[in-house]
């Protein structure tokens, strides 16, 4: 049964390598990826090997991945379990500890599956950077918006993708490879991004993909792909990861710029000391 096998998860997943932890988390978030793919599918979308995959189901105390899917099938309704999962649940906010679990297992879960060499080359490719490029649609706007309000303050030169009342590719032609971008696709992802994503590979440019567990990602559309857990009980996804990931990037970044983004801050402040952009203390 579903219960059964998300129970097997949790229960050894403190001894899960990273790559089997991809295929778990993947597995919590949508069980019936169980019944609806074949080992070799199961693998593709969660970015492992068919041995992983093989290894992972053993591990968790199946005798094959074939065994585990007959039980899952056979003890479950896909229809039911498919409704259940995908509808909004608006009773996931009454328990206010409940939520504050659930967004520090995103937190650790995403810590814990992301490379901190990937880290570091996506903090390069920004360092270095002539101009950068943040690119967000729909739900994943307030994430660039976010990334961009973070970058701005340590390098000069961040443009926004889509900017109200201007035509993309207009604003997109610019592009070269001397820039970076860095790409919010979190949750449900439009043609526009994967649109982008392509064309600034084909310009050369390096592309930072930011996106969540459940995403395969594909090195040829991003030069690195960092991967956050937004699951959730509740209405909407959990949006906890993917911002507490922007601010330590952008956070490596100015570590890298070093003088470079102190000089800049330090002329911001007193941009804003000039203008009294402040609000008095006691307001």
């Amino acid at each position: 049964m579903k219960e059964n096998l998300s129970h097997r998860i949790l229960e050894a997943y403190e001894n899960l390598s990273r790559s089997e932890r991809r295929l778990a988390d993947l597995l919590l978030e949508n069980p019936d990826a169980l019944v609806l793919n074949s080992s070799t599918e199961l693998s593709e979308t969660s970015g492992v090997s068919r041995a992983t995959t093989t290894r992972f189901f053993k591990r968790i105390g199946y005798t094959s991945y074939r065994a585990a899917q007959k039980i899952v099938r056979d003890g479950t309704s896909i229809t039911s379990v498919t409704r259940q999962d995908h509808s909004p649940r608006l009773s996931g906010y009454r328990d206010l500890a409940d939520h504050l679990q659930n967004d520090v297992q995103n937190l650790v879960r995403s810590i814990e599956a992301v490379r901190p060499d990937e880290l570091k080359t996506a903090a390069r490719f920004l360092a270095r950077a002539d101009k950068i490029w943040v690119v967000g649609f729909g739900e994943n706007y307030p994430l660039a918006h976010f990334a961009r309000a973070l970058l701005i303050r340590i390098k000069p030169d961040i443009r926004m993708i889509p900017i109200g009342g201007f035509s993309v590719p207009e604003e997109f032609s610019s592009i070269s490879s001397a820039d970076t971008m860095i790409v919010l696709g979190v949750g449900r992802k439009s043609r526009s991004l994967h649109s982008i994503m392509h064309a600034g590979i084909r310009h050369q440019a390096q592309v930072i993909y930011v996106t969540d567990q459940t995403s395969r990602g594909n090195p040829e559309s991003s030069s690195v792909t960092l991967r956050c857990r937004t699951s959730s009980s509740a209405i909407y996804d959990s949006f906890a990861a993917p911002i507490s990931l922007i601010t330590y990037l952008c956070g490596m970044v100015a570590e890298r710029l070093g003088q470079t983004a102190v000089e800049r801050l330090k002329v911001i402040e007193n941009l804003h000391d000039e203008w009294s952009d402040s609000l008095p203390l006691d307001l």
